[in-house]
């Protein structure tokens, strides 16, 4: 009898041990080769599909509705409704997320289409016309129906089960980096101010699709860390009615960041591995440090690595008079690096010491953009460097004259045999200075030190000027963060050009719009006419005089020319103005609060 229940028990153990062992077996099998015990996809899409739904329901309802409150309360409820699709529709279909979200400003065509004018449409432009003085009911019927038909056909033709793991991933951290550099600006509600709530809806889903991926975690603690930190965010959000007064310094610091953390854990537990790098690094801890972006993704597809090496090779051909036909002119002629990469000049010398067209922006970060130049007609550094090399009031000379003066250069010549497989050639030198001007992305400004955890030193002062800037002083529409340039997050693969009204002189009294026309310049296309590429304001405090006619010598005059509207707001007539024509109305504390937050962008620049 012993020796049976033994035997039993025995049995039961061995097949209980067994059981284990196949599920380990299992979890393994699911783990390498991709097959799953949970249906994800096909879950995302049901409620992306049901999201569609309730976000259809309270357009319809403005569509038959006639009273302006309860059309406006529709209104709300369809925003709260389309921020918990956005994350998967702005991935899988940018064209039709932008078609219903976006700005209310027309697409203009340039080149062959210089004379198409592409109307706006969606919410933006519902919300302007339902929340002005006399709401225009028609147009804002109108958006809706044109939202309705949108949501229709995306609700029909989405393809949802066939996006990996890595592109779920994508599009999670993607949605983050809008939160951040949009969501919280007022971006995209630039009217009535409900970003908190639209974007307490937006976290709101990301806890919903990882409720659908639980399964998928192999630690329940990275699991439930992920539901915590979303949940402060969204209550933090939820919590704050008030757009001015919302602190986004702390939310960025306390709620964003640390998910970075958690993205990067979620990679190594579900096993990921990514086809191709995206321009924000998988690496990155911070939104604001030095290995945020991958910079060599902004490079040319034939570009060399960047190594230590060709960067002081860069470096050494960038402060390099003999690359000029005088001999007289370097990169570093306008480009100083004891004043940001800039020459403090109002507008740059040429090499007959006359002025030229425009002020001579800093380096600092322009690898970091999709477009160069102040009217954005070149789209890489390489190109850039031909262009100055060329041009008769720069350098003046010829590619093949360089490439044979440093093939003369026992120096370059080793170097570049070290480094490029075909040696010395105009491609290979203008790839290393380029090489060395994307290395000019420090990220290690005070601000960026402390609101990635590293330093606890910013004053109250200076996270005012931060929250100003990402909200009631709306900077940051056009200044994106991190960078605060005008290269658009959340992808970062287009550069903005706005038209501002910038004058020809410092008058407010009698104010005429500068000379220079800008991007009209590049195409003629006369609706571009005045339009100039966004700038970073990092390091700014080094960069004077200011815009890209150098018109204005201090920050306090800067803000003040933004504080009434730009070039509307002192009394100029801009066709075609970007900037709202309407007083900010800042207080003289505010604008110093701003400034004291550009300033604490300085950068400890060793280049």
């Amino acid at each position: 009898m012993k020796i049976q229940i033994n035997y039993i028990f025995i049995k039961k153990a061995l097949l209980s041990l067994f059981v284990i062992i196949i599920g380990w077996s299992c979890k393994e099998k699911k783990e390498n080769t991709g097959t799953y015990i949970t249906d994800f996809q096909g879950k995302i899409k049901s409620q992306y599909n049901n999201d569609i739904d309730q976000t259809l329901i309270p357009l319809h309802k403005i569509v038959s509705e006639n009273n302006i409150d309860s059309i406006k309360l529709h209104f709300k409820s369809a925003r709260l409704a389309f921020k918990r699709l956005e994350p998967i529709m702005a991935f899988f279909n940018d064209a039709g997320y932008k078609s219903i979200n976006r700005p209310n400003l027309p697409i203009i065509e340039e080149n062959d289409n210089a004379d198409k004018v592409i109307k706006p449409t969606g919410f933006q432009v519902m919300e302007e016309a339902l929340f002005q003085e006399k709401p225009d009911t028609l147009e804002v019927k109108k958006q809706a129906n044109n939202i309705v038909n949108t949501l229709k056909f995306e609700k029909v033709n989405n393809n949802l089960p066939g996006y990996k793991d890595y592109q779920f991933l994508w599009l999670f951290r993607q949605e983050l980096v809008r939160v951040m550099s949009l969501g919280i600006t007022g971006f995209d509600s630039p009217v009535i101010g409900f970003s908190m709530q639209e974007n307490a809806s937006a976290i709101k889903s990301l806890i919903v699709y990882l409720n659908i991926y639980e399964n998928r975690f192999r630690s329940e603690k990275l699991y439930n860390s992920w539901i915590e930190v979303l949940h402060n965010a969204e209550i933090s959000l939820s919590n704050h009615n008030n757009f001015d007064s919302f602190n986004r310094y702390v939310f960025i610091k306390d709620h964003l960041n640390p998910m970075l953390k958690l993205w990067k854990e979620t990679i190594l537990d579900w096993g990921i591995t990514f086809p191709f790098k995206n321009k924000i690094n998988y690496e990155a801890n911070s939104f604001f440090s030095s290995n945020t972006f991958n910079v060599d993704r902004y490079a040319p597809k034939n570009s060399v690595k960047a190594t230590p090496e060709i960067i002081a090779l860069g470096k050494k051909l960038f402060n390099d008079n003999s690359l000029s036909k005088d001999k007289v002119m370097s990169c570093a002629t306008c480009h100083k690096s004891d004043l940001a990469f800039t020459d403090g000049l109002k507008k740059s010398i040429d090499n007959k010491g006359n002025p030229v067209l425009r002020n001579a922006p800093t380096l600092l970060y322009s690898g970091l953009q999709a477009a160069q130049f102040y009217d954005s007609r070149i789209s890489t550094l390489e190109e850039q460097i031909s262009d100055v090399v060329k041009n008769d009031k720069e350098f003046h000379n010829h590619m093949d004259n360089i490439t044979e003066n440093v093939k003369n250069s026992k120096e370059y010549d080793s170097i570049f045999n070290r480094n490029f497989e075909k040696g010395i050639n105009s491609k290979t030198i203008r790839n290393a200075i380029a090489i060395y001007i994307r290395s000019l992305v420090p990220f290690n400004s005070k601000f960026d030190k402390n609101i990635s955890g590293e330093e606890n030193s910013l004053t109250n002062q200076e996270i005012s000027g931060f929250n100003l800037f990402m909200g009631k002083a709306a900077c940051a529409t056009c200044h994106f963060a991190p960078v605060f340039n005008g290269t658009v997050p959340p992808t970062f693969v287009e550069s903005e050009m706005e038209a501002i009204g910038t004058p020809e002189k410092n008058d407010t009294i009698n104010a005429k719009i500068s000379n220079d026309l800008g991007r009209y310049y590049v195409y003629n296309t006369p609706q571009k006419k005045h339009f100039f590429k966004t700038p970073t304001i990092r390091n700014v405090n080094r960069t004077a005089p200011y815009m890209h006619n150098g018109v204005y010598n201090t920050l306090q005059e800067v803000l003040d020319f933004y504080n009434r509207g730009g070039g509307a707001g002192i009394g100029m007539k801009i066709d075609h103005q970007t900037l709202p024509p309407d007083a900010l109305e800042l207080t003289d504390q505010e604008i110093n609060d701003i400034i004291a937050f550009m300033n604490s962008l300085e950068d400890d620049l060793t280049y």
